[in-house]
């Protein structure tokens, strides 16, 4: 969780203040706020939109990549690999995170962070580039 948590905190902070205003206008207009995320067990529940959104454009992909949407809405539901996969993967960027700044021995705002993005550019599956091709050998000198 830490790594992910200095990637969203600006974005965090905005988007908190957009949903409780938006849950007081739901409120005062006789609407409910949206119940709390369930199931969480690597993201928490001041954080999780934030992330939500992130996933969308780093993976380009929509909420049932990952979430069972049919027949019901079930967000929590765990029947999907493509979201044990991503539990995995945040492990995985946190993990890296957290080695890279003990690491690194820089201030943590002069760090680099892993993030989604950083591998997916865009698509659920990361690209693998080819391999490096070694560099061609100079022609040999002309005896003479």
């Amino acid at each position: 969780m830490k790594g992910l948590r200095p990637i969203v905190t600006s974005a965090l902070v905005v988007v908190a203040l957009a949903l409780a205003s938006n849950a007081s206008a739901q409120a005062a207009a006789g609407g409910q706020a949206p119940p709390p995320p369930k199931n969480l067990q690597v993201l928490k529940a001041d954080n999780y939109g934030p992330a939500m959104r992130a996933f969308t454009q780093a993976l380009g992909v929509q909420c049932n990549y990952c979430h069972v949407m049919e027949p019901t809405r079930d967000m929590a539901s765990d029947d999907k690999q493509t979201k044990k996969t991503a539990r995995m993967m945040l492990q995985m960027v946190n993990h890296a995170n957290e080695m890279i700044a003990s690491g690194a021995g820089k201030p943590a705002s002069d760090l680099v962070r892993v993030q989604c993005w950083t591998c997916h550019r865009g698509k659920a599956i990361p690209e693998t580039p080819p391999p490096a091709q070694p560099p061609a050998a100079a022609p040999a000198a002309a005896p003479r």
